[in-house]
């Protein structure tokens, strides 16, 4: 059985200060399944970090059983079941350390220590819930996906180079309308998700998204673009109160090495523990380019 300790933890929440229980945790892979280039999906029994869990957040693995590579990875939770007291992460085979937790087969224990970071938090007025994705951004928007599809509406967009960088629609509740994007065009529609934004924008009242840096650029330059309009733009409302969860190298996760500061209209801001989960309106986004770490303009 999975052993745990509780650890004190104060994080910041989205729009409020909550206080949340942290925990050191030896997990058991259930199962693990590679899915194209999309990554590894492990299922780790861990009913302590499971039943703390929310959509945003994310777990810090130890990626060895000695000290080299020394540093934790984080990843987002891909999926949480507190029923069976299981979560899912998606692990991409980068660096030592990911190439070793993504070659974890059934029954080889995790050290686990999460859940860390803060959530999205889904309004209780919102009936359509507009979810974006790139890359292992899917993780935290599979989660809300699952969460939210019996509840309210939920359209995901999804971007990649190829088919081969899509999540596979069978693995999205059906209720969930899945729109997908290809550069090229070879499956969905031809360009990157902020093509296809704007019809949905007219349709949703509430955003959530995650994916690589430049992705999250394009959506705050059209907050931005929609911000100074002078005229009454489709959308506007939700692009201004949007939430993103930022992808962004960690050392500690724990607040203390600074080492994943991104810069924010207060100053800089740590994703591990102000984050993952921002306003989209509050990241400064350098004109597209990853924040400076440590400096403010």
């Amino acid at each position: 059985m999975p052993t745990s300790r509780a650890v004190a933890l104060v994080t910041a929440a989205a729009r409020h200060r909550i206080t949340v229980d942290v925990i050191l945790e030896s997990g058991r892979v259930v199962s693990a399944e590679p899915i194209a280039d999309v990554g590894t999906v492990l299922v780790v029994a861990a009913p302590g970090i499971a039943t703390r869990a929310h959509a945003g957040q994310f777990v810090h693995v130890r990626p060895g059983q000695r000290f080299d590579p020394l540093l934790r990875r984080p990843y987002s939770f891909n999926g949480i079941d507190r029923r069976k007291g299981e979560i899912e992460l998606l692990v991409k085979p980068l660096g030592a350390g990911g190439e070793w937790i993504a070659s974890r087969r059934t029954g080889d224990a995790l050290d686990l220590l999460g859940p860390l970071g803060t959530s999205f938090v889904i309004h209780r007025a919102s009936t359509h819930l507009l979810l974006v994705a790139g890359g292992t951004g899917i993780a935290p928007m599979k989660v809300l996906a699952e969460q939210e599809a019996a509840r309210r509406n939920v359209t995901l967009v999804m971007g990649g180079r190829t088919i081969h960088q899509l999540w596979p629609a069978h693995r999205l509740p059906p209720a969930v309308e899945y729109v997908t994007t290809t550069e090229a065009g070879s499956f969905g529609v031809r360009g990157r998700v902020t093509d296809a934004l704007p019809q949905y924008l007219m349709w949703a009242d509430q955003l959530c998204a995650c994916g690589p840096w430049p992705m999250l650029a394009a959506i705050g330059r059209m907050r931005a673009e929609a911000g100074r309009a002078t005229h009454l733009v489709p959308g506007r409302d939700v692009l201004m109160d949007a939430q993103i969860a930022v992808e962004q190298h960690m050392g500690c996760a724990m607040g203390v090495c600074r080492a994943c500061v991104i810069v924010t209209d207060d100053g800089n801001a740590r994703v591990c523990r102000e984050g993952p989960v921002f306003a989209l309106g509050d990241v400064r986004f350098e004109g597209g380019e990853p924040a400076t770490v440590g400096l403010t303009a």
